[in-house]
């Protein structure tokens, strides 16, 4: 099989920025593409998806508590952060919209958080667009 150069990249970069830590999860760094730039501003976008959501809450309480403790295991599995709103940080921020999916014929995972990486940010970018894409591995 012959590999494209954009998946070429990817290979290298998953070899050289994947590690493991104590507990033996993987940490594995965003393949970024190095020629699309940086992503515009999103903070506007995911507060009105996040307005949305808890609109849907209020119709639906038990999807609300159901959402919050995934939310909360996520956060204390170290799989997102607060991030500090200094505005006069250069740090680049992207906030990541997300939606609540539910799928009420799981017996382990009926609410999930469904992350909308396909978002455009103001500069018409989103994330997916930004990441190298890996060979099929399948």
């Amino acid at each position: 099989m012959t590999w494209t150069a954009e998946e070429i990249l990817c290979e290298e970069h998953f070899k050289k920025h994947t590690a493991r830590d104590d507990t033996g999860r993987y940490i594995v760094r965003l393949p970024r593409r190095e020629d699309q730039g940086r992503l515009g501003e999103s903070y506007g976008q995911a507060k009105r998806r996040f307005h949305q959501l808890k609109r849907r809450f209020q119709e639906h309480p038990d999807l609300h508590q159901a959402y919050f403790e995934f939310m909360q295991e996520y956060e204390e599995l170290g799989r997102m952060n607060q991030i500090n709103e200094d505005t006069s940080s250069t740090e680049e921020r992207y906030y990541l919209p997300h939606h609540a999916g539910f799928k009420s014929s799981s017996s382990t995972t009926r609410t999930r958080v469904v992350l909308d990486g396909s978002c455009r940010s103001s500069n018409g970018l989103s994330s997916n667009d930004t990441l190298l894409a890996g060979p099929t591995i399948q």
